[in-house]
C-alpha cells in the first residue's frame, strides 16, 4: 500500500494521482475512438464529461450518506476533501448512466449507440480505478492464507482490476470480429454484455470482500448477499431482458 505519495514536503494522495492520470489516458482513448469511428468529436466530449461528473457526484453521495454519514456530519467540509478518496462506483453508475440518457434525450441522439460507443472506455476506466484502490489499501478481501495474499487477505481490488481488464480485452476483441465479419463499426447490445459480465464479475468477488456493511439483503431463504451484490443482480437481469428483448420477433 503507498497512500500517499510523498515527494521532499509535497504529499499527493495515490488515489487522486491515479484517478487524475486515468482520466487523461482515457481521454486520449476517447479522442483515438472518436476518429475511428468517426463520431462527432462534440457530443462525444460533452458525453465523457457527463460521465465523468456525474460519476464524481453519485460516486462521493453514496458514499458520504450511505457509508459514513456520522464521520462527514462531525466535520461536513471533509466532504469537499475528495481528493483523499471514499467513492462508490454503483453510486457514480447510477448518477452517470441516466444523466447520460438525458442528454440524449435532449439532443435526440440515441442513447444506445452512444452507450455501446463508450462501453470499453468504461471498462478500462473502472480497472484503472481499481489500481487507486490497491494503493490507497481500501476494498480489501476476508482473511486467507493463499500464495497470493496480500497482508493476509484476499487481494480483490486485485481481482476486480484484472477482471476488468480481460472483460475490456473482450469487449475490443467482439468489436475488432464485428468490424471482420459483420461490417458493423461497433456490436449491438455491447454495453448489455459489459454490464453483464461486469455485475458477475462483481457478485462473485464479493464473497471474498470483508465489507463492513455485511450482508444485509435476504434471498429467498437462502441466506443473505450484500447490497453490491443485489445490484449485481438486478443488472445481470436487465442484461438478459436486453438479450431476449433483441430475440424477439419484431412486429
Amino acid at each position: 500500500m503507498i497512500p500517499i505519495l510523498r515527494i521532499g514536503s509535497l504529499q499527493i494522495p495515490t488515489f487522486f494521482l491515479v484517478i487524475s492520470l486515468s482520466l487523461s489516458a482515457l481521454l486520449v482513448f476517447l479522442s483515438y475512438r472518436v476518429d475511428q469511428f468517426r463520431r462527432d468529436r462534440q457530443i462525444a466530449f460533452n458525453l465523457a464529461l457527463i460521465l465523468m461528473i456525474g460519476g464524481f457526484i453519485g460516486g462521493r453521495l453514496l458514499h458520504v450518506f450511505y457509508e459514513e454519514w456520522l464521520y462527514y456530519a462531525a466535520d461536513p467540509k471533509l466532504i469537499l476533501y475528495f481528493w483523499n478518496g471514499g467513492f462508490v462506483y454503483y453510486g457514480g453508475f447510477l448518477v452517470a448512466w441516466p444523466t447520460a440518457w438525458i442528454y440524449c434525450r435532449i439532443k435526440k441522439i440515441s442513447f444506445s449507440d452512444w452507450a455501446n460507443f463508450f462501453t470499453p472506455l468504461i471498462s478500462l476506466s473502472h480497472a484503472l480505478g481499481r489500481i487507486g484502490c490497491i494503493l490507497t489499501g481500501c476494498c480489501f478481501g476476508q482473511f486467507c492464507e493463499l500464495p497470493w495474499s496480500v497482508a493476509g487477505r484476499h487481494p480483490t481490488a486485485w481481482y476486480l482490476a484484472i477482471g476488468e481488464l480481460i472483460i475490456f480485452a473482450v469487449l475490443m476483441f467482439l468489436e475488432k470480429k464485428s468490424r471482420e465479419h459483420k461490417k458493423v463499426a461497433i456490436p449491438e447490445l455491447l454495453f448489455f454484455k459489459w454490464l453483464f459480465l461486469h455485475a458477475l464479475l462483481r457478485y462473485i468477488v464479493e464473497f471474498y470482500r470483508d465489507d463492513f456493511r455485511g450482508r444485509s439483503v435476504p434471498i429467498f431463504g437462502l441466506g443473505s448477499i450484500s447490497i453490491s451484490q443485489a445490484l449485481c443482480l438486478l443488472l445481470m437481469l436487465i442484461s438478459l431482458g436486453a438479450f431476449f428483448r433483441k430475440k424477439l420477433p419484431r412486429r
